[in-house]
């Protein structure tokens, strides 16, 4: 049966034709297995259906095309999530581009914990490395040229995570629904951006907010995580030296009374065209069980990639109790249409010296094999 309705979505999404030109196909389907926390569990899912393909000119001069990604997972642990990644209807003219759909906004240089990436929240705040981003209605602009770039975007309606308020499960075994406030207020954000030489330069600025969530394991109690009126301007700095990139980022935030300062600071080194290595530390003004997890850790990270195989590997330590979070990942491409991918995600130490983060404390195995289509 579940292989029955997994075929029948991708027929339908992989056929629909939209006027113009535009189509949607389907991308890959991919089979997971799931083991966390002595607990293992099978999923027949449909991670990505990628939505894109025509472009046609606009009566108004410009052009306008459609693209997006979906996330369906049929079945999965214990309910089917849907979550519309992004799908905007895209509209260029000269130097504008504006966008106008579902979709999220990724700004700031790290790719784990990011002190400027405010916009968008995770659907799980603990897997930081693999949360899914919560598509959100937005409207955004966004105009090139010489003297720099500059992006503007508004989430009117903010929204809860998957489909509306229900307690939905993830594929790591935690579990995720919205609080009841949800969504009071729009929060929009601006950026510019610069090349100097060698230097990026980006400032931002992001205003509005209000919005939690309630994240449980399969042990007693929640942890809830909330973005409460947030007023933050952000700063982005990238300098390539070489081999090596240096990157720095900061961000001043007023949350409700709460001001906090935060900082990160890295760099990657590409000794080989195939390797990187990677470390980086995380600075904060409050308190560690405040913050985000992983926010003051030292990250030491390297990803190895080859025409066949993609081995990547982070480790998070916190410097004062002396705990370890492990990100391990391997992907095998035996032929051009079929992939094979082995993740796990555990941790090392005392979980004493942090009660208030119990959460993180669980370990996970996912085994997926995917079919490009």
């Amino acid at each position: 049966v579940i292989f029955r309705r997994l075929t029948v979505w991708v027929a339908v999404l992989a056929t629909c034709n939209v006027s113009e030109g535009l189509a949607a196909q389907a991308n890959r389907i991919q089979v997971d297995g799931v083991r966390f926390s002595g607990t293992s569990a099978e999923a027949v899912t449909v991670p990505y259906i990628i939505i894109g393909a025509g472009r046609r000119d606009s009566m108004f001069g410009g052009r306008i095309d459609l693209s997006g990604s979906i996330q369906l997972d049929v079945q999965a642990i214990d309910a089917s999530l849907v979550n519309i990644e992004e799908l905007t209807f895209n509209y260029t003219a000269g130097p504008f581009d504006l966008r106008i759909g579902v979709g999220d906004v990724s700004w700031g240089l790290s790719d784990v914990r990011s002190p400027v990436d405010a916009m968008a929240p995770r659907a799980v705040f603990f897997d930081a490395y693999n949360g899914a981003r919560l598509g959100q209605p937005l409207l955004g602009l966004s105009a090139f040229s010489e003297w720099g770039d500059l992006e503007a975007v508004i989430f009117p309606f903010p929204r809860p995570p998957h489909m509306g308020g229900r307690l939905k499960r993830t594929w790591n075994g935690s579990s995720v629904r919205s609080g009841p406030k949800w969504g009071e207020r729009p929060i929009g954000g601006l950026r510019i951006a610069r090349v100097l030489g060698s230097t990026d330069i980006a400032l931002s600025y992001v205003h509005g907010g209000e919005r939690a969530l309630w994240i449980s394991s399969d042990r007693p109690g929640e942890a809830s995580v909330v973005i409460p009126s947030l007023r933050q301007a952000g700063v982005e700095l990238q300098r390539a030296l070489g081999s090596v990139v240096l990157h720095t980022e900061g961000s001043l935030a007023k949350r409700d009374g709460d001001t906090e300062a935060r900082i990160v600071a890295g760099a990657e080194w590409y000794p080989k065209p195939y390797l990187t290595l990677m470390v980086e530390q995380g600075l904060t003004s409050l308190r560690r069980a405040q913050t985000s997890p992983l926010v003051d850790d030292i990250m030491l990270g390297g990803q190895l990639v080859t025409e066949e195989i993609r081995f990547s590997n982070l480790a998070f330590i916190d410097p004062k109790s002396g705990n370890r979070h492990y990100f391990i990942e391997a992907r095998w491409t035996p032929t051009a249409r079929t992939a094979i991918e082995v993740e796990l995600i555990t941790w090392a130490g005392d979980a004493t010296q942090e009660p208030e983060l119990a959460l993180r404390q669980r370990n996970v195995l996912r085994a997926s094999l995917l079919r490009y289509f």
